[in-house]
């Protein structure tokens, strides 16, 4: 509204039939800048979305996916007409036509048109899920990992515990990002963190690597470097005061 409020005012005093060069020399540079302020921002603001997508934990939804797709049409339309700006003025014209039949695709399948939508009040609405019920969550989580292990599952998805435990995968990770302040793959490691500490302490003659692959890790390197972050000690240093 603001940004409208200004080009409306520039437009009145400095109208562009009139004064082509001032619009063409500077404020263009100026909507540049704004433009390039607002795609970094954005950027920022799906920093956790991105993380979902190079995941091997977690799933994005079709939710997530589009909104990953629109930033970054904006962004190659943006860095296009930069380019388009300095060297080639057609560049820009052509790379937003493309991306904007890629867009309309992608939106007309019946599929994606049904659930884009669907889920972004709640993920995005940026509020703590409320004490009495984000209490009754945590225990749920709690007494559902511990009983059933699941952290010890390789391929378990946030998907599949919330469906354990009655809830959209959605209100499962505003929980626990809002509420726990933690991603998925951290709430998971610090369960397998104490099940590997568990085993250091009374498995003395199995190898470090089968322990983590015990506790749910995938692979050696990321046990140790997961466990060394949480505890502040590699496992060789931690198991050594219990021999």
């Amino acid at each position: 509204m603001i940004l409208f409020i200004v080009i409306l005012i520039v437009g009145i005093i400095k109208p562009y039939a009139i004064d082509t060069l001032f619009w063409n020399t500077y404020f263009v540079k100026f909507i540049y800048l704004v433009w390039g302020i607002y795609v970094v921002l954005s950027g920022f603001t799906l920093k956790d979305v991105f993380k979902k997508l190079f995941s091997k934990k977690e799933t994005c939804t079709t939710s997530e996916v589009w909104l990953v797709a629109v930033y970054m049409s904006n962004l190659l339309i943006y860095l296009a007409y930069i380019i388009g700006y300095f060297y080639f003025y057609f560049v820009g014209t052509v790379t937003f036509s493309f991306v904007f039949y890629g867009l309309v695709l992608l939106f007309l399948s019946k599929k994606n048109r049904e659930s884009i939508f669907k889920d972004l009040p709640e993920k995005y609405s940026a509020k703590k899920i409320e004490s009495k019920e984000a209490d009754s969550l945590k225990l749920q989580l709690d007494t559902l990992m511990k009983e059933e292990e699941l952290y010890k599952n390789t391929a378990i998805k946030l998907s599949d515990i919330s469906v354990k435990i009655g809830v959209s995968s959605h209100k499962l990770s505003q929980f626990l990002n809002d509420n726990l302040g933690k991603s998925f793959a951290t709430f998971l490691n610090e369960y397998r963190i104490e099940e590997a500490k568990k085993l250091l302490k009374e498995n003395h003659k199995i190898t470090l690597e089968s322990i983590g692959f015990e506790a749910g890790f995938s692979s050696k390197s990321n046990f140790y470097a997961t466990f060394k972050k949480i505890v502040g000690q590699t496992p060789a240093q931690y198991q050594k005061q219990f021999l």
